[in-house]
């Protein structure tokens, strides 16, 4: 998996990117985003993943509409974290329990302190709340 791990570096894909107009254009959106961010810093590389996620997610849902949507999913899944499979999910969930883990917050906390990114909030919830009824 590539980073982006500044605004600088995204500009210097940018220019890398000039013969491919849709990749040109995603990444200057990419930067309008990461400026639109609240934080007066420079943004971290996590501020910059969740964006590029967000963009990556809102063109994986248009793909099947437009070609554009789909080079710009293409393009971005280079730069997403490989999400973990129910079964995986379950299996980590099912390994906190069996280390005293009893509450929804404690189970979430813990998954996102290891795994920020990589699962379904609502599926790790619904596979949290099966188990705590077992």
């Amino acid at each position: 998996m590539k980073t982006f791990n500044s605004v600088k570096e995204i500009h210097a894909e940018r220019q890398n990117q000039r013969s491919n107009d849709i990749v040109y254009t995603l990444l200057g959106v990419l930067i309008g985003e990461i400026d639109r961010l609240p934080t007066r810093e420079d943004p971290t590389p996590d501020q910059i993943y969740g964006v590029v996620n967000k963009m990556y997610n809102s063109a994986k849902e248009m793909s099947q509409y437009s070609v554009q949507s789909k080079v710009e999913m293409e393009y971005l899944q280079q730069y997403i974290k490989q999400q973990l499979t129910e079964a995986e999910l379950t299996g980590i969930i099912l390994g906190l329990k069996e280390d005293g883990f009893k509450g929804i917050g404690e189970f979430m906390k813990a998954l996102n302190m290891e795994y920020k990114g990589r699962f379904d909030g609502k599926v790790a919830s619904g596979i949290i709340n099966k188990i705590l009824k077992e």
